[in-house]
């Protein structure tokens, strides 16, 4: 009975603990490390040069002697900016998006919508961009490329319709875009795409020309009808003595 208590109420730990008699660390003013430690902490401590804010700008300036990245001839993104040139050139609608956080999932069905109804989303590189529209008259838009950027390609009488789609999708924002070769901003792509199709605008048009047309021979035929009528007055007015006397 007692080997089967000493097996059970055996401690497996020790019996000494250790203890700190000495007072408290002095953190404020802690005690010097000795020789052999110093100089460990006095080999490792890293060294850091002037910060460039208190350098003259005489020492700053490399005088253009920095090194440029080299540019590597890529046929490939020569291939892209071709492309990208032809679409500039062939589409008389141009529009550039801002492109949020958005799965594959959710742009797919965009994708097809816009393709379905004769837009075309392509996506850019900044360098691409730069590359294609380089000397020709859309340079200017390389200020809205960043990074990669979505593109629509499309006709202008598609508009009304572009906007239709990306209602749905909060995720592509309309930044600006060139209809007919010239650069609009997003509220003008919105007041374009409002306007009546060529021929409602042609029907309008027929209209306004006939109204004028014909209140112009108003005006006209205003001042001889005048004076038609009043020598007919004055006619009627020499007949009635006449009739009287008979």
């Amino acid at each position: 009975m007692a080997s089967f208590n000493n097996a059970l109420l055996r401690i497996q730990g020790p019996f000494t603990v250790a203890k700190r008699f000495r007072g408290k660390i002095n953190v404020q003013k802690p005690r010097k490390p000795h020789f052999e430690r110093q100089l460990l902490i006095d080999v490792s401590k890293p060294a850091f040069g002037t910060p460039k804010s208190a350098l003259p700008e005489i020492v700053l300036c490399d005088a253009g002697l920095s090194r440029k990245k080299i540019e590597i001839d890529n046929p490939f993104e020569r291939i892209l900016a071709r492309e990208c040139l032809d679409w500039f050139n062939t589409s008389k609608m141009v529009v550039f998006l801002h492109m949020n956080s958005i799965s594959m999932e959710d742009k797919t069905p965009i994708f097809a919508t816009l393709k379905k109804n004769d837009m075309h989303l392509r996506t850019y590189g900044k360098k691409i961009v730069s590359m294609a529209t380089k000397g020709t008259r859309y340079e200017a838009v390389n200020q809205l490329f960043v990074s990669h950027q979505n593109i629509i390609f499309g006709q202008p009488e598609n508009a009304g319709k572009l906007f239709k789609i990306l209602k749905k999708t909060p995720q592509m924002v309309v930044m600006a875009g060139i209809i007919q070769d010239r650069l609009m901003s997003r509220n003008e792509l919105i007041e374009f795409s409002q306007l009546p199709n060529l021929e409602a605008a042609r029907s309008q048009l027929c209209a306004v020309l006939e109204s004028a047309g014909s209140s112009l021979v108003r005006h006209l035929n205003l001042s001889q009808q005048t004076l038609v009528s009043h020598l007919e007055k004055h006619a009627e007015l020499q007949k009635e003595p006449v009739k009287s006397d008979s």
